[in-house]
């Protein structure tokens, strides 16, 4: 008996002084140094606190409404104006996700917000059931969106609609579901972000053959 609990137990025995001597190589090789993975993941340096702050941001600066007419939707839509931080953190948050150089960083700047630093910007995504009415863009269409200051003054929204891959850039921080709607960037030629974000708020305007509807949007952000 003694000599088959001798057979079963070596065995064992060595195993285990074999698995604490590879722990104490390991252990000293961490202590002298740390080893460095060359090649990191995709999202190096991407963090949780980012990506909650600019969902904040989004939520901060979105509304929606919804139009009926006589129990029937006429349209829905939802909006988030484009404030300075929010571009700034967009194109912070792909550059360290997608690890892009200096250069690759300002060429998404570019790609996404060329020519509308001068401008006043909205995201929109919109819906309305009468599938000849639902294209914002399509000539001689009979909606018409504005802008509409504090000061009761109005601009005409110059209307794009949204490629799918600069869309990826918002849509992972808004909890959008886009199967109902269309997505669109409304850009407000002439208007002076700075002045719009000092006075604090817009309304979106949307009004067509069978309602209007207006989004009221902070232009300002949660510190100010």
């Amino acid at each position: 008996m003694d000599d088959h609990r001798e057979k079963i137990r070596s065995p064992f025995l060595l195993r285990a002084m074999t698995a604490l001597a590879a722990a104490a190589i390991l252990g000293w090789a961490g202590w002298g140094c740390q080893a460095v993975n060359p090649l990191p993941g995709f999202g190096l340096g991407k963090t949780t606190t980012e990506e909650s702050h600019v969902k904040k941001l989004m939520q901060w600066h979105s509304g929606r409404v919804e139009v009926y007419k006589d129990f029937r939707t006429v349209f829905t839509a939802r909006a988030v104006y484009i404030s300075e931080e929010i571009r700034a953190s967009v194109v912070d948050w792909e550059t360290r996700s997608r690890l892009l150089t200096p250069d690759e960083k300002q060429d998404l700047h570019e790609d996404t917000f060329m020519g509308r630093e001068d401008s006043v910007q909205v995201l929109l995504g919109f819906y309305t059931p009468d599938p000849d009415l639902n294209d914002l863009e399509k000539k001689g269409t009979s909606w018409v969106l504005y802008l509409e200051k504090p000061d009761g003054t109005i601009t005409k929204a110059a209307c794009q609609s949204f490629d799918e891959e600069k869309a990826k850039l918002f849509m992972r921080f808004l909890e959008w579901d886009l199967s109902w709607s269309r997505l669109y960037m409304l850009c407000f030629p002439g208007e002076s972000v700075a002045r719009i974000e000092e006075e604090g708020w817009i309304n979106l305007v949307i009004s067509g053959p069978k309602g209007q509807g207006r989004i009221p949007l902070r232009s300002s952000g949660p510190s100010s």
